[in-house]
């Protein structure tokens, strides 16, 4: 019997045959390389430990699917779909292929409990020509991420609260301090950043689930608050929820895309599992339950814009969705400032959690 029907298959230091066995040296080399595979599976933990719990990763990955948009992407998804009924059907649908999307990064994960989300699991999966997919990842995260855009936003809205000209030059430049901040943070102060992004977690829940509130208070208690100024319930949008419906492809697919778009976020654990405490159980549950909670979110947000702003006033509005709903429910001087640091914090939670997550993806 030949020495490589005997010799143990995951011994790392392999002793190569003699020259005279060639063909079984080569094979030998074969074996070892697939069952190498293997050794991705097995957990790694970050040089910092694991400093992250379930409700961490759970603000980790809500932080990073809500995001700006929440208070401008209804109003332009109505817009283009016409009606009511269609776009939150649209918003429906576009959870269960979240889930879908969220299934198999819940596989891989439990599969490769490591930090490094999609490159990892590209990297499983596809191991010749070597390094492609890193490069394809590397290219993908440059041009598409949107990290930047985001410090953009944030810049934008503080100098709008401040009562300052947006010039190129100021926005560039508190959009670059942002993002400096940002990178400062999480490289000296690794646990106070984890704190701060999670405490802009909770404000951004909390500022949504006031919106929601505030909506349904406006509607309920319209003819008793004197503080509720100039509210007109659209009650014929509900009425005719279906009416103005545009099915064309071209409409539905705009919205889907834009919707799709919103839930974008839900597998941001995966890219730091290293540092996170029992990743395996952990990574089970938290993106079902941050999907659920931005489902529902999402949901109730556009029931609120409907249940206080006029349906021809959404689509008027596009973008600018939430500012008429501040706007109409406290005042155009209190809704003024409200919304734009909702919209600030919002962005900025975006950037740390981006930032924190493309450094674990990177490992």
């Amino acid at each position: 019997m030949s020495d490589i029907e005997t010799e143990p298959l995951l011994r790392r230091n392999h002793v190569s045959p003699p020259p005279s066995q060639g063909h079984d040296a080569e094979l030998l080399e074969n074996v070892l390389h697939d069952r190498a595979v293997e050794n991705d599976v097995l957990p790694e933990n970050s040089t910092t430990g694991r400093n992250i719990g379930w409700t961490s990763a759970y603000i980790l990955v809500i932080s990073r699917v809500i995001g700006s948009g929440i208070f401008a992407m209804p109003g332009t998804v109505i817009q283009g779909v016409g009606s009511p009924g269609l776009a939150l059907t649209l918003w429906v649908i576009g959870s269960l292929v979240a889930w879908a999307e969220l299934a198999i990064t819940m596989e891989y994960g439990c599969m490769l409990p490591r930090s490094g989300g999609v490159k990892v699991y590209l990297e499983y999966t596809y191991r010749r020509p070597k390094f492609l997919a890193s490069v394809l990842v590397a290219v993908q995260a440059i041009l598409l991420g949107f990290t930047a855009t985001n410090t953009i936003v944030f810049a934008k809205y503080i100098l709008f609260v401040s009562h300052k000209e947006a010039t190129d030059f100021a926005t560039k430049l508190l959009a670059s301090g942002l993002l400096l901040a940002v990178t400062i943070m999480h490289s000296c102060f690794y646990k106070t950043g984890i704190w701060i992004q999670n405490l802009l977690g909770w404000i951004k829940i909390g500022l949504v689930v006031f919106m929601v509130l505030t909506g349904f208070f406006a509607v309920a208690l319209r003819s008793d608050v004197r503080q509720v100024q100039d509210i007109q319930v659209a009650s014929s949008a509900w009425k005719d929820l279906w009416t103005g419906s545009d099915w064309a492809w071209n409409s539905v697919s705009t919205a889907f895309f834009k919707i799709f778009y919103s839930y974008t976020g839900l597998g941001t654990v995966n890219n730091v599992l290293n540092e996170v405490k029992n990743p395996v159980r952990t990574i089970k549950t938290v993106g079902p339950a941050a999907l659920i909670t931005v489902c529902t979110m999402y949901l109730l947000s556009n029931v609120a814009y409907l249940a206080v702003i006029p349906l021809k006033s959404i689509k008027e509005s596009q973008e600018l969705v939430a500012a008429l709903f501040f706007e109409r429910v406290f005042g155009p001087r209190f809704g003024g400032v409200f919304l734009p640091i909702a919209v600030a914090l919002s962005a900025a939670g975006n950037v740390m959690v981006a930032t924190f997550s493309l450094v674990g993806s990177s490992e």
